[in-house]
Formats: C-alpha cells, sequence, structure tokens
C-alpha cells in the first residue's frame, strides 16, 4: 500500500495536517476581523500553526492525530460554519445558540443540509481511519527540533506580550493608571486573542456558556421570592412603553442637542420630543451600568441590583406584557432579566449572513408591539456606538468622510487619526438617529398611548483634549464618558392622557439628573401607582431634584465624585 511507504506516509501526514488546520486556513481567509490586515492574516495563521504543533513536542504521531482529532477536528463544523455564515471566529454567542436550540429544530437544520452532513461524516470516519491504519507510532520531530520549538515558543510568547504591552500604554493608559492596570489590560488582549483562534475559541466560548447559565440559574433561584408588591393596572387602555439603551453615546456629538453637524436630522424635526441638557450616567462601563439603569441601584449602592428585580419585572407585575430585543452581547445579569419576559429576541442568535446592525432589530421590534396584549413594555439595547465605529453601520449610511474603516485596527486609533475616529463616531450617531426615528415610526402607526425614554449606557472619548483619553471604562471618568443624550418621544394620545406629567417632563428638561431616574419616571409616566416610586427621581413629577454632584463608577468599579459642573467643560 502506498500509505505503508515513508513516501506515503508523509503525504499522509501532510493530508491529515491540512485537515486539522483547513477552519484555520477558511478564518484568516474569511474572517471579516482580518480583511486587509495581510500581518494579522499571517499572525493568525503562525499562532493558530503554534497551537496545532504544540501537542506534537509532547505526543508519538499516532497519538497526537487521534488527540488532535478529537481536540480540534470533531470541532471544526462548528467553526466553519460561523465563518461561512456570519464571517467571524467562534463565539459566546454562536456557542450559546447552538445550546439553546432544541433538537426538533437541529433535525429540520441538519435535514436541510444533508449533503454537508454526509461529507463530515464521511471526513471524520477517513481521518480517524487513515491514523488507526497508517500512521506509525513513533516520535512526531526529531529531538533536536523539538529542543528548537520549546525554546521559541517562550520567545514567541514574549514579542506577543510586549506588542500588547505597548498597545496597552498607547490606548489604555491615562491619570492613575498603574503598571498593574496594564498589565491586567494585556492579559485580557491576549485572552481575547486566543478566544479567536480555533480550537480554543470554540471551548472558551463552551465555557463562558455553561458559567452563564449557572451564573443565571444561581440568581434566578436567589430572587424566586422578590416582589415589589405592584398591583396590576385595571384600565382596559392600550399602552406601549419602549426603554432604548444605546451604546457609548456622548451627548454634545447628537445635533438635537446643538452639535455644529447634523447628525440627527430625524431627531430634530420629530414632534413630542424632548431632550435632556445635563443628563449622566452613574457608571462608564456597559456591564456596570445597565444593571444601574433598570434597577433601584446606584453608584454607591450598585448591590441592590443583584438584590432586586428589575424595570421590565416591575411591570410585569404591574400586568404589563413584557419584551427585551437586544443587538448586545448579554451578560448573565441580563439574561435573568430575559428569562423572566414574556419574549425575546436577540440578533446575535440570528444564525444568518452578513453583518447585523441595530436596524435589523426593526422586524422584531414590530412584532411585539402589534402582539395583542393590551399593555406592553419593551427594552430594546443597541450596538448604538460602540467600538469599531465603522462596523455599527452598512457602508451606505457613510455620511462624514475620511472615515475610520476595515483598513485601521486598534493602532490606527491615535489622536494623529481623530477626525478618522470622529466622523467614523458620528456616523453612528447618524445611524442611531435613523434607529430611533424608526421605531418613532412604527410606535406613530401603532397610534394609541406610546412613551419611549431613550439614553446612552455611557458616553465615549475621543482625543478631545490633552489628556488624549479613548473609548471608555477609564479610571478618571471624564466628562465626555459621563454626560450621555436622554431622549423622552410620547405620543398625542399620552399627552391627552397624562398632561401633566407631559408638563413636567418639559419643566424638568434642563435639570440635573442621572440614570438613577429610569426606573422611577418609567414606572411613574405609566400610571402605575407604587410605595416602589419615589417622586424625586420621576421627571413626570414637579418633584423632580435638580442635582448638584453625584457618583460614577469608574472602569475600576469605584464611585468617583462627579460634580454637573464638570459638564461646562465639554465642548
Amino acid at each position: 500500500m502506498f500509505f505503508e511507504s515513508k513516501k506515503g506516509e508523509r503525504v499522509l501526514v501532510a493530508f491529515l495536517l491540512l485537515l486539522l488546520i483547513l477552519p484555520n486556513i477558511m478564518v484568516a481567509s474569511l474572517s471579516e476581523e482580518l480583511d486587509g490586515f495581510w500581518v494579522k492574516k499571517i499572525g493568525y495563521l503562525l499562532v493558530s500553526s503554534a497551537g496545532l504543533f504544540l501537542p506534537a513536542i509532547f505526543l508519538k504521531r499516532k497519538s497526537y492525530f487521534f488527540f488532535m482529532g478529537v481536540f480540534s477536528l470533531l470541532l471544526a463544523p462548528i467553526e466553519m460554519a460561523s465563518i461561512c455564515f456570519n464571517h467571524v471566529t467562534t463565539h459566546f454567542m454562536m456557542m450559546d445558540t447552538l445550546f439553546s436550540t432544541n433538537w426538533q429544530e437541529s433535525v429540520e437544520f441538519f435535514s436541510s443540509l444533508w449533503p454537508i452532513v454526509l461529507l463530515t461524516l464521511g471526513v471524520w470516519m477517513g481521518y480517524f481511519f487513515l491514523t488507526f491504519k497508517y500512521v506509525r507510532n513513533e516520535d512526531f520531530f526529531p529531538k533536536k527540533v523539538k529542543r528548537y520549538l520549546l525554546v521559541s515558543l517562550p520567545v514567541v510568547f514574549l514579542i506577543g506580550f510586549f506588542y500588547f504591552f505597548t498597545l496597552a500604554r498607547l490606548l489604555l493608559t491615562n491619570e492613575g493608571t498603574t503598571i498593574l492596570d496594564n498589565l491586567s489590560d494585556v492579559k485580557g488582549m491576549m485572552e481575547q486573542k486566543v478566544a479567536k483562534v480555533f480550537p480554543f475559541d470554540v471551548y472558551m466560548a463552551t465555557s463562558d456558556v455553561l458559567a452563564h447559565r449557572a451564573e443565571v440559574r444561581e440568581c434566578q433561584a436567589q430572587l424566586a421570592d422578590f416582589s415589589f408588591g405592584i398591583s396590576p393596572k385595571m384600565d382596559d387602555e392600550e399602552e406601549v412603553y419602549v426603554l432604548v439603551i444605546g451604546e457609548a453615546a456622548r451627548w454634545q456629538n447628537f445635533g438635537v442637542n446643538g452639535y455644529s453637524r447634523n447628525t440627527t436630522p430625524n431627531l430634530s424635526r420629530q414632534k413630542n420630543l424632548i431632550s435632556y441638557d445635563h443628563f449622566m450616567t452613574q457608571a462608564n462601563l456597559t456591564s456596570r451600568s445597565v444593571p444601574l439603569i433598570v434597577t433601584r441601584a446606584d453608584a454607591q449602592h450598585r448591590e441592590i441590583a443583584a438584590r432586586e428585580k428589575s424595570l421590565s419585572e416591575a411591570f410585569a407585575e404591574a400586568g404589563f406584557f413584557t419584551a427585551w430585543i437586544s443587538s448586545q452581547e448579554l451578560t448573565s445579569y441580563q439574561e435573568r432579566i430575559i428569562a423572566a419576559c414574556d419574549t425575546s429576541f436577540n440578533l446575535n442568535k440570528t444564525i444568518t449572513g452578513g453583518r447585523k446592525y441595530d436596524l435589523d432589530m426593526l422586524p422584531a421590534f414590530a412584532s411585539v408591539i402589534n402582539a395583542p396584549a393590551k399593555k406592553k413594555f419593551i427594552v430594546v439595547h443597541t450596538m448604538g456606538s460602540h467600538f469599531k465605529y465603522n462596523e455599527r453601520y452598512p457602508e451606505d449610511s457613510v455620511f462624514f468622510r475620511p472615515s475610520f474603516d476595515n483598513s485601521m485596527d486598534f493602532l490606527s486609533a491615535s489622536s494623529e487619526n481623530a477626525e478618522y475616529l470622529v466622523n467614523a463616531y458620528d456616523n453612528t450617531i447618524r445611524y442611531t438617529d435613523a434607529f430611533l426615528s424608526s421605531l418613532i415610526k412604527r410606535l406613530e402607526a401603532k397610534g394609541g398611548v406610546w412613551a419611549m425614554l431613550y439614553l446612552a449606557d455611557h458616553g465615549e472619548n475621543l482625543y478631545d483634549d490633552e489628556r488624549k483619553l479613548i473609548l471608555h471604562g477609564t479610571l478618571v471618568v471624564s466628562e465626555y464618558e459621563a454626560h450621555i443624550p436622554f431622549f423622552v418621544a410620547y405620543s398625542d394620545g399620552y399627552q391627552s392622557r397624562y398632561a401633566d406629567k407631559v408638563e413636567s417632563i418639559k419643566e424638568n428638561k434642563a435639570k440635573n439628573i442621572t440614570s438613577g431616574v429610569v426606573f422611577h419616571s418609567l414606572l411613574d409616566m405609566a400610571g402605575i401607582q407604587s410605595d416602589v416610586v419615589v417622586d424625586s427621581l420621576c421627571i413626570g413629577k414637579n418633584k423632580l431634584v435638580d442635582l448638584a454632584n453625584s457618583y460614577v463608577l469608574n472602569g475600576n468599579m469605584e464611585p468617583i465624585f462627579f460634580d454637573f459642573k464638570q459638564l461646562e467643560n465639554v465642548k
């Protein structure tokens, strides 16, 4: 037999190695993140090859191919499906979707792809047959080569470490940042990169999903008996209340707030829309900010978010149909809330080709507002203006040029390229404007009594001053991260029914307030009577307190004192 000869076995080994690294080759060819970056493509393949050959240093040849077949080849269809459908490596939402799929859906999906299923089974069977039948169980590399490999691996690691350390110092260093903070950032960066290399991405995503679900179950058990004590609202009036949580949106970059650029052509013309002047986040990271938005917790008492249920669950006690629609990857905290909703939709759990944008959530939103329930409360969580900015809108939505694009990566984010960053960022605000106005149009088409609140989870730094801060999550919490947009939109029907609340909402427009008002304000705006609602935190009440200062959680989860006068520094 050909494979029993030395030459034949070399051909066989090369063929089996090609099968093992094929998913990585596909990633290098099709990944959107690597598109246009030849250095990154080469780097990805080098790291992939290092991971591929590492076990070969310690295992005999037959044992190696058996191990890699189980460890890697059996998972290859998952990676290849992810890269073919969505042009990204396997990630948390991909695995969460697979774990969420029931057996009937699986049968339907795989039966429609039966030729590919048969091909996959044939490749698996052929691989293990050839391994057991023809691969000799001898050393993969000569001892001299093994020594070189064992020496080179630490060198490669050190090169990677210094690359990411330099990146951390350039992008994530600001006042108060220590070397230990940078080392922590490096660890996170390197983990993120490993989490995109097959097959480690599949294992890490699976581990995250299992840990995530265990945390959700634990949270659900802890809050099983909690109640706000809210009585159901008994009238038959149809009402819809919507909370839209944006991402990394700065107050000053919205045209409706006086920005020199026309970033909000639709909202600027929208009737019955009020934009607040001095609204501040309570945290400069999404994972910290969202729990403070949807609960009674605040920056100084964030533990309340874990001890109490959320705004949507308060609405559910009042008899409302509840929904959560998202284009974000979900934390275990949000998953717990979503599990209690009547319905939910996550854009990242749709296995479709091409990049997904916030406007792709509109069909799900339309479906919910047209559901038969009389009273509805909907949370919409967007990707908004999350970096990389150019990935938040399609090519035909580029308005401000020259713009940061796919030919640029994190190293391109510098003060010298601030114009590109700002242009791309402003394009995201215009896209947010299109999204919000589309939600309002669907609510207007529905008619009746409705109101919508929009706020960002936090703002964003764009090399605004001599501090040269970029992105968010800093330790200092700049005014650009703290000052966020807050809009209230409502129907004529809402104004007719709650004229006194609308009057107070208008009168409170210039007051200094934080995202801590959202929980109380929405319940009050919906006419829900409860001791839970605090009048001094309701924008629909004339008792709303005008704050002089507040606290914001920084990137280390420390409550930082913030004077509202700092917002006057925003240009």
